[in-house]
């Protein structure tokens, strides 16, 4: 059994701290160097990166206490990829040194003032330690810290899921992506305060010190990994009595013609509203505000291999995999669940899946009549051309996600913000041409590189 910070340690003291330990390796490698003039970009640092131009990499701007003996005398403050690292890493130095001195950071009023470059300005002012910085070339990674092979933007989830699952490193930690909107949200109230002030109330995240599950699956390949967890989620739900699974996402005739609704969108199932509706409302209270358990709604659109009574994981065939947070960024309620708390009867946001000119629905209903380019991939994987006909029947399943309760595809309790890519790194290796998300999938994934178009469909 492990636990978060024993999966976070194993793999930063076989990465990081093996190689602080290496004597071929110029790390710990600082961050900044001081003279008369102010920071710089440290020399090291610049010849550590010096050539990385293209690539596959992960780092991570980190503290240390000396000597360096293991993960717990590291403290992570970011983590991120890039494929040009010397030009990310030259940017975050840029920015962080015009963050400096924090006492000048002035609230605009915005949300978001508060930026991750004001944060890592912020840890670098109020201790007495260096930042250092470490280079990761993912291509020459064993293996990720779930046991599996990874690329670099499945990598960096993961890695940000296991650090904010330990709460000592709240305060410290700036990465604003693969965060829960609820910490987002605070930071966005607190600005610089979040850093500085001791006093400040902590933000539960749900974190659960203990994997509920079994040991970790590592001998599992990642295909059987999504579908074992499709097995669990999605197919269970489709088995169990009174659950309407499988759950059509569109209102469709006998020719599987989508049907139009009064202002010229796709019509989204009756079942289908029923369903968002009911589990958007498990997200929150009785005065309509975000519950305190269920984190948002946690979404698979998906197709069927097999139409036949007896179902196998390998028949779920993921087409989109997403999330909607209850708690917004700016607001304490999102956007996206003012419909459902009201008990509205529109449906312009709708828990990302409404017919508003932002939202999955409506961006599919424009670029289906050739008003709009984003949802583009969508309607050519889902639609015969020039049409409202859709290709193969199309499901949505929908849950309401407890951090607490539910486990992600690994067998670890997890957030639905990390749970989301995940799924999406697992489904990816599973189903590479099928799956439409763009983000959270390599560069060189079909749904990047594949020249995609469709015709407007015929009224």
């Amino acid at each position: 059994m492990s636990t978060k910070a024993e999966l976070w340690g194993q793999w930063i003291e076989e990465t990081l701290v093996s190689d602080i330990h290496a004597q071929d390796t110029p790390d710990p490698v600082p961050f900044f160097d001081e003279d008369a003039s102010g920071l710089t970009t440290s020399n090291a640092l610049g010849k550590y990166k010096w050539g990385l131009n293209q690539g596959e990499y992960l780092y991570l701007v980190y503290l240390l206490d000396e000597p360096v003996e293991n993960a717990h005398d590291i403290t992570p403050v970011y983590v991120g990829e890039s494929a040009d690292i010397s030009s990310r890493i030259g940017q975050h130095s840029r920015k962080i040194r015009d963050a400096l001195p924090v006492t000048e950071w002035e609230d605009d009023g915005e949300w978001g003032s508060f930026s991750k470059y004001d944060h890592i300005a912020a840890i670098r002012e109020a201790t007495s330690q260096s930042l250092y910085v470490w280079i990761c070339d993912v291509d020459e990674l064993a293996a990720g810290p779930y046991g599996h092979e990874t690329y670099r933007q499945e990598l960096e989830a993961k890695l940000v899921g296991l650090v904010h699952g330990q709460d000592r490193y709240e305060r410290v930690f700036a990465n604003r992506e693969f965060v829960p909107n609820q910490i987002l949200h605070a930071i966005g109230k607190a600005g610089s305060e979040w850093v500085t002030d001791p006093e400040a109330e902590a933000v539960s995240t749900g974190e659960t010190e203990s994997i509920t599950s079994t040991t970790l699956q590592t001998n599992r390949s990642k295909t059987e990994q999504w579908q074992a967890w499709a097995d669990e989620y999605i197919l269970e739900d489709i088995r169990a009595g009174g659950t309407a699974d499988p759950i059509p996402l569109f209102d469709v005739d006998e020719q599987s013609t989508v049907s139009l609704t009064d202002n010229g969108r796709l019509k989204r199932s009756v079942a289908i509203d029923e369903r968002i509706r009911r589990e958007g409302l498990k997200c929150l209270d009785d005065t309509g505000t975000p519950h305190p358990e269920n984190e948002g709604l946690l979404y698979v659109m998906y197709q069927l291999a097999d139409d036949g009574p007896d179902l196998f994981p390998a028949d779920v065939v993921p087409r989109y995999i997403g999330k909607a947070e209850v708690y917004g960024k700016k607001r304490e309620l999102s956007s996206n669940f003012v419909e459902i708390a009201n008990e509205r009867n529109a449906t312009r946001s709708f828990a990302r899946w409404g017919d508003g000119d932002y939202w999955h629905v409506g961006e599919l209903s424009m670029a289906i009549h050739g008003d709009d380019e984003r949802k583009v991939h969508w309607a050519d994987a889902l639609f015969e051309p020039g049409t409202r006909r859709l290709r193969k029947p199309t499901y949505l399943w929908v849950r309401a996600w407890n951090p607490d309760a539910d486990l992600g595809p690994y067998g670890v309790p997890a957030f639905l913000a990390e749970v989301e890519p995940q799924l999406i790194g697992l489904a990816y290796d599973a189903f590479p041409d099928q799956l439409l998300n763009k983000e959270g999938t390599p560069d060189d994934a079909a749904i990047h590189t594949a020249e995609v178009s469709f015709e407007p469909a015929s009224q």
